[in-house]
């Protein structure tokens, strides 16, 4: 995808960390899962079209290698959920023998909410963080941190938005 990437149904949303309120939201695909997503950014912090680039030049353009560590991380977080912490949990079939790109089916994206670094306004890369579920009974999301096109995490739903993606002390990304 190049710049031509555009949201659906863009609108406003209250956002009580929004100096303004409110945050923007529109619907487009998530590529690497195939899964029409809501997205989630504020205009304060970066422009409709920063966004739609991000997404469409980045998000949905991850390198092979960005989704082979998503998997691989998805792999070992789902390995320890239902093999150590839940094992008596119900969980679709296939779901606890799946590894590598293979756990993708498994995996829904609801929300993807971006973000400007919030130590570095200046900083060009921009960050994501994606809620997910899986076809499993475990009560908590999944949430993926990634920043520019490197995944940085999946772990249980925290909801730490950009402070997950940069520490204070990072002036500018890697």
């Amino acid at each position: 995808m190049n710049g031509s990437f555009r949201l659906e149904q863009v609108g406003k949303e209250e956002d009580g960390y929004a100096s303004n309120g409110e945050a923007t939201l529109g619907f487009g695909p998530f590529a690497p899962t195939g899964d029409r997503v809501q997205y989630h950014f504020r205009e304060e912090e970066m422009t409709l079209e920063e966004a739609e680039a991000y997404i469409g030049s980045g998000l949905n353009q991850l390198p092979a290698e960005a989704i082979d560590d998503l998997c691989g991380k998805l792999c070992t977080w789902k390995d320890e959920i239902v093999n150590e912490i839940y094992p008596e949990m119900r969980r679709a079939e296939g779901i606890a023998e799946a590894k590598g790109r293979a756990i993708l089916p498994f995996l829904s994206i609801s929300d993807i909410y971006l973000y400007r670094n919030p130590y570095n306004r200046q900083d060009p890369v921009l960050g994501a963080a994606l809620y997910a579920g899986m076809d499993w009974d475990y009560e908590d999301g999944i949430e993926i941190v990634i920043r520019g096109s490197e995944i940085l995490e999946t772990r249980e739903f925290l909801g730490y938005g950009e402070f997950a993606i940069w520490e204070e002390e990072e002036e500018t990304s890697s």
